[in-house]
C-alpha cells in the first residue's frame, strides 16, 4: 500500500510537470480555445474580449505553465525525500502549501464565477492530501542502537543476508556494538549502506569471500517482503525463489569454505503452522496445509541441508515483529493516529507478536547456546487476538474516539489472497523451546511492549 501511495503522489507531481509544459506550448493553439471560451462566459458582465486582451490572457496562461511545471517538480522531489529519509518538516510544509494554494485559488475562482476551477481544486487537493497523510517514510532503523543482553564469549565473524531490512539492520548494528565482525550481503552498496556503524563490511557477491576466510556464523534473513502489494502467482513465486536462491548460494559458499561455520540462523515464520484456531502451538505442533505452510516448509527444508556440512541449524519461526522505524506496527497504528481504532475481520485471529529487542536478543542467545537447534518459535510468551491487540493499542494512543471493523470481504477485495494468509488468520504460538532453555523476555506482555515503542516514537 505504501508503494502505491508513493507512486500516486509522484504521478501527481510529474503530471503537473507535464501539464505545465502543455500550457506553455499549447495555450495559443486552437485546442485551448474551449478553455478560454469558458473563462469569458464565466465572467458574464465583461464585454467581449478584444484581440489584444485575448493575446494578453494567452500569454499569461503560457507564462503560468513554467510555474505549474516547477511546482510539480518540487513537489515530486519533496515526496521522494520524505519517502526516502522521512524529514519531519517535509509533510507539514507540503500540507501548508497545499492549503494555501487550494484556499486562495478556489476563493478567487469563486469570486469571479469560475466554479469549475473551485470544484477541480477541491478534487485535486483531496487526491493529494489523503495519500500524503497516509504516506510514511521507508523503514528506518531506530536512532539508538540496541544493546544485546547475551554474549557468545568471543568475537565472531558473522555473515548476514537481509542485513539492511527491518530486523537485519538493527541486528547488524547490535552485533557490531557487541564486538563482532559483521559481513552483510547486499545488492546495492549506495542504497543500503547508510545507517550503520562499527565493524561492518558490505559485500555485493558471495564470490568476494575467499575459501580460506573464516566465517563463524551465518544469519539468513533475505527475501522479498510479503506484505507489500497484492499477491499474484508470479509474486508468490518470487517470494519463495528470492529466499531459496540466497539459501542455496549460501550452501555453495559453505561447501567451498575450508573451515565451516558453526551455526546457521535461518529465518522462517509462524506461518509454518498454517491457519490455526485456539490451539497452543509449540515447536512440535502439527501444521495445517496452506500456502504459508508450504512456503515456510520449503525454505526450512533448504536450510536443513546445511546440517550435512556440520552446521548447527536454527530455524527462526518469527512472529509479528513490533519495533520503531517501520514494520507492522507502523501500518497497524496508522488509523489509530487518526483517532480510529480498526479491527480486521472478526478480530478473533491470533497475533503472535514479539518486540524487536527480543528478536535481536534471541539471535544472540541462539549464537551462544550450542545445545539449541531445529525449529525455534520467535514470539512473545503471551500472544493476543487481533481484537485484544487493537484494544491495547487504543489504550496507549489515548486519543482514539471511534472504532471501525473492516469486514473480511473488503480485505479480500483490497489485497486478495494475502487477506486470508496473513490478515484474517493467525496462530497462537508459544516459544516453548526458548522458555525451556532459560531465555528471559525483555517484553513478555503486549501493553509493556506497546508502551515502550510508542513512548520512544514521540
Amino acid at each position: 500500500m505504501q508503494n502505491l501511495l508513493y507512486r500516486w503522489l509522484l504521478a501527481v507531481g510529474l503530471g503537473h510537470v507535464l501539464l505545465g509544459v502543455v500550457l506553455a506550448f499549447t495555450a495559443q493553439l486552437p485546442i485551448a480555445a474551449p478553455y478560454f471560451q469558458y473563462l469569458y462566459a464565466s465572467v458574464a458582465a465583461s464585454p467581449a474580449p478584444t484581440a489584444e486582451y485575448h493575446s494578453l490572457l494567452t500569454t499569461m496562461v503560457r507564462l503560468f505553465g513554467p510555474t505549474v511545471a516547477s511546482w510539480g517538480l518540487l513537489f515530486s522531489l519533496l515526496v521522494y525525500l520524505y519517502r526516502q529519509h522521512g524529514h519531519a518538516l517535509i509533510k507539514p510544509a507540503l500540507f501548508a502549501a497545499l492549503l494555501l494554494w487550494c484556499v486562495l485559488d478556489s476563493a478567487i475562482s469563486a469570486y469571479y464565477g469560475i466554479l469549475a476551477h473551485t470544484y477541480l481544486n477541491t478534487l485535486a487537493a483531496l487526491s493529494i492530501a489523503l495519500p500524503l497523510y497516509f504516506l510514511a517514510p521507508r523503514d528506518t532503523p531506530s536512532s539508538q542502537p540496541y544493546a544485546l543482553r547475551y554474549a557468545s564469549g568471543k568475537s565472531l565473524r558473522i555473515l548476514m543476508t537481509g542485513g539492511t531490512g527491518f530486523i537485519g539492520r538493527p541486528l547488524a548494528n547490535a552485533l557490531s556494538l557487541a564486538g563482532h565482525d559483521v559481513l552483510i550481503l547486499t545488492r546495492s552498496l549506495s542504497a543500503n549502506s547508510g545507517g550503520f556503524s562499527g565493524r561492518i563490511t558490505f559485500l555485493t557477491s558471495l564470490e568476494q569471500i575467499p575459501s580460506h576466510e573464516r566465517i563463524d556464523c551465518i544469519i539468513n534473513l533475505a527475501g522479498e517482503p510479503l506484505a507489500k502489494g497484492r499477491w499474484t502467482p508470479a509474486r508468490k513465486e518470487r517470494f519463495l525463489q528470492s529466499r531459496l536462491q540466497v539459501t542455496d548460494d549460501l550452501l555453495q559458499l559453505v561447501q567451498r569454505l575450508q573451515d565451516k561455520p558453526e551455526v546457521l540462523l535461518n529465518a522462517s515464520a509462524v506461518g509454518y503452522y498454517g491457519h490455526q484456531q485456539d490451539a497452543r502451538l509449540d515447536e512440535t505442533a502439527k501444521p495445517v496445509d496452506c500456502f504459508s505452510h508450504q512456503f515456510c516448509r520449503n525454505w526450512e527444508e533448504h536450510a536443513r541441508a546445511f546440517e550435512a556440512q556440520g552446521l548447527r541449524v536454527c530455524l527462526l519461526r518469527i512472529g509479528v515483529v513490533l519495533g520503531q522505524g517501520g514494520g507492522p506496527l507502523q501500518e497497524l497504528r496508522r488509523s489509530f493516529d487518526w483517532g480510529v481504532a480498526t479491527q480486521l475481520g472478526n478480530g478473533q485471529q491470533w497475533l503472535p507478536w514479539i518486540h524487536l529487542q527480543d528478536v535481536l536478543d534471541i539471535c544472540a542467545f541462539l549464537l551462544s547456546r550450542a545445545d539449541l537447534h531445529g525449529a525455534v518459535n520467535v514470539t512473545a510468551p503471551a500472544p493476543v487476538t487481533q481484537r485484544e491487540f487493537g484494544r491495547a493499542l487504543a489504550q496507549q494512543m489515548r486519543h482514539v474516539m471511534l472504532r471501525a471493523k473492516i469486514p473480511a470481504w473488503l480485505l479480500r477485495l483490497l489485497v486478495g489472497e494475502m487477506a486470508d494468509e496473513i490478515l484474517l488468520s493467525g496462530q497462537r504460538v508459544i516459544p516453548q523451546k526458548l522458555l525451556a532453555h532459560g531465555y528471559s523476555f525483555t517484553q513478555p506482555e503486549l501493553p509493556g511492549a506497546l508502551s515502550d515503542l510508542i513512548a520512544a516514537s514521540k
